[in-house]
């Protein structure tokens, strides 16, 4: 299904240019939604003057029944703080995917060696 996206902008407006990357980067994230039934994205976005920074908050819905995956970054510019929530929000997806398969999902596996491999002390 289609991602229906809803865009808040907060304290600022968007160039056309900054719209149409930030159109870009939730549409790469549609197409990792396509197997979702009617997923959600709110994107909002808030300028910090005095910081010189843009906040973005992404929520994303998988669906009536599925999780809501949430991600907050800040950058100076909107369609660069989009792009990291956007990555943010697909790695978080990587993982459920993992999990509901049964995987694991990533990261360094456990060092401890197996009981039968460590060494015995002698009795």
């Amino acid at each position: 299904m289609t991602l229906e996206a809803k865009l808040d902008v907060h304290g600022f407006t968007l160039t056309d240019e900054e719209e149409r990357r930030i159109r870009h980067q939730l549409g790469s994230l549609e197409r990792r939604l396509s197997q979702r039934p009617e997923p959600t994205a709110r994107l909002a976005l808030e300028r910090h003057v005095a910081r010189r920074q843009v906040e973005v908050d992404l929520r994303v819905e998988l669906g009536p029944l599925g999780p809501t995956l949430i991600s907050h970054q800040l950058a100076e510019m909107p369609d660069h703080a989009v792009r990291l929530a956007v990555e943010d929000v697909e790695r978080q997806l990587e993982r459920h995917v993992a999990s509901q398969r049964g995987e694991s999902t990533f990261g360094v596996p456990s060092r401890r060696e197996p009981e039968s491999l460590r060494p015995h002390a002698p009795e």
